[in-house]
């Protein structure tokens, strides 16, 4: 037998072994998982209300900010250019 046969034939004798490791830390991972979801503190339907209400307001003021900005700009380029 020849280094490299011996080598196949340990590498084929570890397959099993390295296979049911990869098993048992998916299942752990999965375990671990399962119990953060646990820890998990939701919200109560007020307070989803509350936050979703006060991101629709901000986004709906930064939208009117950013028009009324590109109006200005807008209207000061023609300006510029018809001065040109």
């Amino acid at each position: 037998m020849g280094d490299s046969e011996i080598k196949e034939e340990i590498k084929e004798q570890n397959e099993p072994q390295k296979k049911a490791e990869k098993a048992a830390k998916k299942k752990g991972a999965f375990q671990n998982m399962k119990a953060e979801f646990k820890r998990i503190v939701w919200p109560d339907k007020n307070t989803v209300v509350k936050e979703s209400t006060a991101v629709v307001v901000v986004t709906v003021i930064l939208a009117v900010i950013i028009a009324l900005l590109d109006f200005v700009i807008k209207t000061g380029l023609d300006k510029i250019l018809q001065i040109g």
